[in-house]
């Protein structure tokens, strides 16, 4: 019995472009047919052509995104600062400093009364304040330098709720409840370490001023980060392949900030922030199934890249087709102070050093048992849009 053959007439480029090849987010898309067709736009052949033989791949559905919102992501209550909040205007941030190097509270308020009225005053307090960071008997700066400068003692978030992932599978005395999820054993200690700092203190519906103020600052200097969902009906449960990379372009937006939805970017090749993940969608909510380690170019005014450890993302498809959610992991806490360290808008910029220091909680050092990863839970919302490869660039140009 000879072996039934299928024939597939494919288009001429003409009747290709004429078509759009870029596809609507949720559309499907013929494997065979598209490279077939490349295949024949490559050769410069403008007739239909005849294939014996070749039956369809299995076709998956496509959904890209690029994210439109990331910041960290923490979840203050009242009264969740038992011992107050840090002090972050610069004038409450002196007098702690004073305190910490050693000088009593009359001396501190005589100092602090000369720098309230400049001059002399203020440049004797500000002469102390530059030289509080010691290495071998000399004074170097405090900010490129914060080990050396002594620990201000910054309070701590005391709370039962927090944002993210149980990442050690363990409900330790230091673990939150998700407030959204309910579970337990929640590993978020970057809240716990730098939540009692005004600027830092948001919640789900209500963002933190660092974060609103990092996030306008990144959108607009810097390439866009994308995300696409790859499976065979992403309207059902079931199992995903998750991409996240970096754009060429930066975000678009539109006249009043928001971002802007369907337009096409170009993925970077660059491998250093391609990251690939098995997931899963279940009842309209998409997590990874594997934890592997995720990295990506990011901005000098938060990292210049961000890394996580035993990465986890969570996230919902709202109604408007957008994502909304979050992705965490251990991240090197050092990394977070090198944007820490040239920004004023954060407080004490040393003492978010120590904090963070005494709260990380995974990568032991093997010499000092230091650990060198804090956990951390970032919001990262996101509109459709198209993606495509550079090397298509002649075909599919950014809009």
């Amino acid at each position: 019995m000879k072996r039934a053959t299928s024939i597939i007439r494919v288009q001429t480029p003409e009747e290709v472009l004429m078509q759009k090849t870029i596809i609507e987010p949720g559309a499907r898309q013929s494997v065979a047919a598209v490279s077939a067709t490349r295949l024949v736009k490559s050769l410069g052949l403008g007739v239909s052509l005849v294939m014996v033989g070749v039956a369809p791949a299995a076709a998956l559905e496509t959904r890209s995104y690029v994210v439109s919102y990331f910041a960290q992501q923490f979840s203050n209550e009242d009264g969740d600062c038992p011992g107050g909040i840090n002090p972050e205007d610069e004038r409450g941030q002196t007098a702690v400093i004073l305190r910490t190097l050693g000088y009593s509270a009359s001396q501190v308020a005589t100092l602090m009364a000369g720098w309230d009225k400049g001059g002399e005053g203020k440049s004797k307090v500000n002469d102390i304040l530059a030289r509080r960071a010691v290495i071998d008997g000399q004074p170097v700066n405090p900010m490129t330098h914060p080990e050396a400068v002594p620990d201000p003692g910054l309070k701590f978030v005391s709370s039962k709720h927090a944002f993210g992932f149980n990442l050690d599978g363990k409900d330790g005395p230091d673990g939150f409840i998700d407030p959204h999820t309910g579970e337990a054993g929640v590993d978020h200690q970057l809240f716990r370490a730098l939540g009692c700092n005004q600027n830092f203190r948001g919640s789900w519906t209500s963002p933190s001023a660092y974060g609103e103020w990092v996030w306008v600052q990144l959108r607009d200097s810097q390439p866009a980060w994308l995300l696409t969902l790859k499976g065979e009906d992403l309207s059902k449960d079931g199992a995903v392949t998750v991409r996240i990379e970096r754009a060429l372009e930066h975000l678009r937006s539109n006249l009043n900030g928001t971002p802007r939805r369907h337009m096409t970017y170009r993925a970077d090749p660059d491998p250093r922030s391609i990251n690939e993940f098995r997931g899963v969608i279940k009842d309209g909510v998409l997590t990874i199934t594997e934890h592997k380690p995720f990295s990506i170019l990011w901005n000098g005014l938060s990292a210049p890249v961000l890394n996580l450890k035993n990465t986890h993302l969570r996230i919902r498809v709202e109604p408007d087709g957008s994502l909304d959610g979050l992705l965490g992991g251990y991240q090197p806490w050092r990394e977070l102070y090198f944007a820490f360290s040239h920004n004023g808008i954060v407080g004490d910029r040393p003492g978010l050093w120590h904090a963070m220091k005494k709260a990380a909680d995974a990568d032991p050092d093997p010499q000092t048992g230091q650990n060198l990863s804090i956990s951390a839970s970032y919001r990262i919302s996101a509109v459709p849009a198209f993606v495509v490869p550079v090397d298509h660039a002649d075909t599919f140009s950014a809009r």
